[in-house]
């Protein structure tokens, strides 16, 4: 990516807007006059392309970049801050209560079969009572009927093997450790995707005080698994994204268009999301799912790699011959993890269902005797579990449907112990109750809400390929489903997806902020590098608006004018034509960014554009050293003048907001201050601030607190909730 300190109009010789641009912009689709090319001759040799030109053609930074210390520094701190935060609200008061609650009674006693005699087994009747107290001897060797895979039990068993059977803590402990790496995981994600440690602190915080996700970190279920599984899958999908496309890069540099594509590779980041997807379905099925999505993107991805590099007969190599080799390094890798996973009920042979080909056989019933007995065995078990699944429609004073989800109109309650069971408890009111209801932090979910059609638009109109992250997530965990609405489903599945739902939050507000960098090679990327070459943004300017952020008030579109000049009335990346893109980049010097401008410097380094181009911003022409600029009064001279060495402008800025973008630094946002947004700034605090009070003021219902009825019931804001 082009330094934008390099481009900013300090530098003479980078001149503003000519004032023939302004006849030009008159007309918002001015026509382009043919350009008369040169023949090509049939006997000159195609040219080449860079490894850096494909890069940035692939949407990737030059070989030369690497994100500075500074940046990756403060990154693992804010990683490790929110890692904190979510180690409190996770681990604080994890033994209460001491007893059972909700569906512990199912999966922490068949955690405690499996790792006792290696298959789950049935109880005794008032098993929950002793299991609690540290009695075991309701479990009998009759196997059970389970409709979950083995593995997530086997992890929570995991924590009772450590710290004893007959500690909440055992229970609970997996689960717990499962949520906060959750939480640290999308941290790391979303650094390497916008490259911003106060981005990357922001999705873990925002994750870290949510109410779903500590509610279900803190009880012995599997569904946090799945979150955590989930997210593990899309770090690696991401990982490869950028591992496939620079060594596509690699193995073309030197090349003319129309190259064939190169042979494949190992991906062993792909082969790594392959793995983590059969962890996901072997925690629960509703993973296969994100593999389908998960499959597809991968397609998409390689297939749009190959175009935007101009492989020959890209759309059949990518679609046949590597998604052919996606489709190997991923279902059948995630199958054989899910199989595998499977082994102890392989080699006990009371495990349910086991034995079922063999009684087939001596009974004379017809059986797929193409497979051997264990595997039918296995498929049998799984055709139950799929006839459960789908038929499961008994009634639960807390099922909700999915449409109602994002919204947490449902929410699932957890614990509520009698009024028998709550005598002598002392709360200062006459009523005293210990509730635990998953009610997500709703400020972070409604604001999601807005986020998403944020993101929705970044992915589809804007063709940024990050949005497709967490827009996975939603396709692979939340939608499928809607295709159940006959079947008994509960608000607290929302767990599987909350990263990402937190993600798409923090996509939405990078981009209000000015936090998220455009992609390297974009569309978006031109026009700012062309913005700042003609000096209509950068140190000293106004930071870059929308439409609606100009709407509601915030000053004026920065690049209303430039919006239109990096193209001059060109087609979109999208629509030029593959030529045009190739004679663009090929004539461009190694590592020089290509900017579709119809601006030219001026002879004599001058700039007249007028200001009403530029929609209300400082004439065009003016020197930012010729400006006559009145630092705040007290201001530090030191600071001001380092920020005018690093390009950011934030001594320009006076007053409260000034001080602000000076103490939010380059090193913290991964920007220069001049993109950001002071408005966007306040939103951000205002989400985070909201979200902060909910989480202080409906802990005690997250965590099983005795608190009087009458403050219960204040906090249940919906009708819906109680």
């Amino acid at each position: 990516m082009t330094n934008p300190s390099a481009l900013s109009p300090d530098t003479p010789a980078q001149a503003q807007a000519p004032a023939q641009l302004q006849e030009e912009e008159q007309d918002p689709y001015p026509s382009k006059e043919p350009v008369t090319a040169r023949e090509p001759d049939p006997q000159e040799p195609a040219p080449t392309r860079t490894e850096n030109e494909l890069r940035r053609r692939l949407g990737l930074d030059p070989l030369e970049w690497a994100l500075p210390r500074a940046v990756r520094i403060r990154g693992w701190v804010a990683t490790g801050v929110v890692g904190l935060i979510a180690a409190l609200t996770r681990l604080i008061g994890l033994s209460h209560p001491s007893t059972l609650m909700f569906d512990e009674i199912y999966y922490v006693k068949d955690a405690y079969a499996l790792w006792t005699v290696g298959y789950e087994a049935q109880w005794a009747e008032g098993s929950d009572a002793l299991f609690a107290a540290g009695d075991f001897s309701g479990m009998s060797a009759e196997p059970s009927y389970v409709v979950h895979p083995q593995f997530g039990k086997w992890l929570i068993g995991l924590g009772m093997q450590v710290l004893g059977a007959d500690s909440p803590w055992g229970w609970r402990i997996v689960p717990a450790i499962a949520g906060i790496a959750t939480v640290v995981l999308l941290a790391r994600l979303t650094m390497r995707l916008t490259r911003s440690p106060l981005l990357a602190g922001l999705a873990g915080l925002l994750l870290a005080i949510d109410g779903v996700g500590i509610t279900e970190s803190r009880i012995g279920l599997l569904d946090v698994l799945i979150g955590f599984f989930a997210t593990l899958t899309l770090y690696c999908l991401v990982r490869d994204r950028e591992w496939s496309r620079a060594r596509l890069a690699r193995d073309l540099s030197g090349t003319a268009a129309n190259h064939l594509a190169p042979g494949a590779h190992l991906r062993p980041w792909l082969w790594a999301t392959g793995v983590s997807l059969g962890l996901t379905c072997s925690i629960k099925w509703s993973g296969l799912y994100l593999l389908a999505v998960v499959g597809i993107l991968v397609v998409v991805w390689d297939t749009t790699a190959l175009r935007q590099v101009r492989t020959k007969a890209w759309l059949l190599e990518g679609v046949v011959s590597r998604g052919f080799g996606d489709f190997i390094r991923l279902v059948p890798t995630a199958l054989v993890v899910y199989v595998a996973l499977w082994w102890s009920w392989f080699v006990h042979d009371k495990a349910y269902k086991h034995g079922w080909a063999a009684e087939q056989r001596a009974s004379g019933s017809p059986m797929r005797s193409w497979l051997p007995d264990s595997l039918n065995d296995l498929l049998e078990y799984h055709q139950s579990m799929y006839s459960f699944h789908v038929g499961l429609d008994s009634k639960h004073p807390y099922e909700s449907t999915p449409a109602g989800w994002l919204l947490q109109w449902r929410p699932t309650s957890f614990y509520w112990p009698s009024e028998e069971e709550m005598a002598g408890a002392s709360c200062g009111a006459s009523r005293c109750v210990q509730a635990i209801t998953s009610i997500g932090n709703i400020p972070i979910w409604w604001a999601a809400i807005l986020g998403l059609v944020v993101v929705l638009v970044m992915g589809i109109a804007g063709r940024d390929w990050r949005a497709w992250v967490p827009l996975a997530g939603y396709l692979g965990l939340y939608v499928p489903w809607f295709q159940y609405p006959d079947r008994t489903i509960f608000t607290f599945y929302t767990v599987a997806f909350v990263p990402f739902v937190v993600l798409t939050l923090t996509l939405a507000l990078g981009q209000a902020t000015g936090m998220l960098r455009p992609v390297p090679g974009s569309r978006e990327d031109r026009q700012e590098e062309a913005a700042l070459a003609a000096g209509w943004v950068g140190p000293g300017r106004p930071a870059p608006r929308g439409i609606i952020a100009r709407f509601l008030g915030f000053g004026p579109q920065a690049t209303a004018a430039g919006s239109r000049l990096p193209d001059d009335g060109a087609p979109t990346d999208g629509e030029r034509t593959d030529d045009e893109r190739t004679d663009d980049a090929d004539s461009a010097p190694d590592g020089v960014a290509v900017r579709e401008s119809s601006a030219q410097a001026p002879a004599d380094g001058s700039a007249d554009a007028p200001t009403d181009a530029m929609d209300g911003y400082p004439t065009a022409g003016a020197s930012l050293e010729a400006e006559e600029v009145k630092e705040p009064e007290g201001a530090d001279e030191a600071e001001a003048d380092n920020d005018r060495q690093d390009g950011s402008g934030a001594a320009r800025v006076p007053g409260v907001t000034g001080r602000i973008l000076r103490a939010l630094s380059p090193q913290w946002t991964g920007v220069p201050t001049w993109r950001l947004r002071p408005e966007g700034l306040l939103l951000t605090a205002v989400v985070v601030a909201l979200a902060v009070v909910f989480a202080v003021l409906w802990w005690p219902l997250w965590t099983g607190q005795t608190v009087s009825y009458d403050f219960w019931r204040m906090h249940m804001l919906l009708e819906s909730w109680i």
